[in-house]
């Protein structure tokens, strides 16, 4: 993979979410309309995204690959929740939504959204069998840490949400297209065909998906813009570094190398600012905490990349 790659994909996926933003803003796409977009995206179009990958021939080497990939994952998200904790915490950001917001979005990625189709656009779509243990964890981690962040369902033990994040469609269709990978099952015609055909509308769809929920960036006050550019610094550049110098001490290299990089340099996951509003937060900074993110990328993770390939990263 090159800088030039990366940033001529990364630009042609910011005209698809230029395209969103103006029909959303047009009013062509209403907002009900998104959310029913982006829950067919999340619980139908992603899961069989997933499935797609594994639909590979079998062999040892691609599986060690997985396994690699997996423990390298979760290295990477125990680090950055730590990091996360030491660079947000109560001494400069005494609000504690705010803080929520910081540490949600600084230790997560909208790798769902973003990170496979970027995968997919640079590495092409073999690449997203590499995506798809960054994917599990991730969704591990989100509906265990993440939602005790926003103290959603208080009342709900760790094991309950572990449960949830087990229930969740796409960490379904992981363990469902591992079974297949392993297996070498032949899926027939009559389900592959739609699968695969679902597959490749993923990434213009969820491009214009996310164009149309990126209102206007709104900064009522010099602290909040401070603040998310604070967070988007954390988010786009300086945990995706520390990402880049894990990966570089850890035995994955190739296609699953820059896989789990893409996806850890990708900006503020959306659901930000769904955990916000369904614990009443103000969302006037997570909203322009993930606008800025997403806008930035297109300037922040080719950079990342230069970096990676100047220190020989993946090769």
């Amino acid at each position: 993979m090159t800088f030039i790659v990366s940033a001529k994909q990364i630009v042609i996926m910011f005209l698809l979410m230029l395209l969103g933003f103006l029909t959303g803003r047009l009013g062509m796409i209403h907002k009900e309309t998104a959310k029913d977009l982006t829950n067919f995206l999340l619980y139908i179009i992603s899961p069989c995204l997933i499935v797609n990958a594994y639909l590979v021939g079998f062999s040892m080497k691609r599986l060690i690959e997985f396994f690699q990939a997996i423990m390298a994952v979760t290295l990477v998200y125990i680090i950055s929740i730590i990091v996360s904790h030491l660079i947000i915490n109560k001494k400069f950001f005494k609000d504690q939504e705010t803080r929520s917001v910081l540490l949600y979005g600084s230790a997560y990625s909208n790798a769902g959204f973003m990170g496979i189709p970027l995968v997919s656009a640079i590495l092409g779509e073999s690449a997203v069998f590499f995506s798809v243990p960054y994917l599990v964890v991730c969704n591990f981690f989100m509906w265990t840490h993440g939602v005790a962040l926003f103290s959603i369902e208080r009342k709900r033990s760790l094991r309950l949400r572990f449960l949830d994040a087990l229930k969740n469609p796409n960490v379904i269709a992981a363990f469902i297209g591992f079974v297949i990978f392993v297996s070498g099952i032949k899926l027939p015609e009559l389900v592959l065909t739609p699968i695969k055909s679902l597959v490749s509308v993923n990434t213009p769809l969820s491009m214009i998906v996310v164009g149309t929920n990126l209102g206007a960036i709104s900064f009522s006050s010099k602290k909040n813009l401070k603040t998310v550019v604070f967070g988007t610094f954390a988010r786009n550049i300086l945990i995706p570094l520390i990402c880049l110098f894990i990966l570089l001490s850890v035995p994955i290299s190739g296609q699953a190398a820059w896989a789990i990089l893409i996806m850890a340099s990708c900006p503020v996951p959306a659901v930000v600012v769904l955990f916000s509003l369904l614990n009443n937060f103000d969302a006037e900074v997570p909203t322009s905490y993930l606008c800025l993110s997403t806008l930035c990328t297109i300037f922040t993770l080719p950079l990342i990349v230069l970096v990676a390939q100047s220190l020989g990263y993946g090769g």
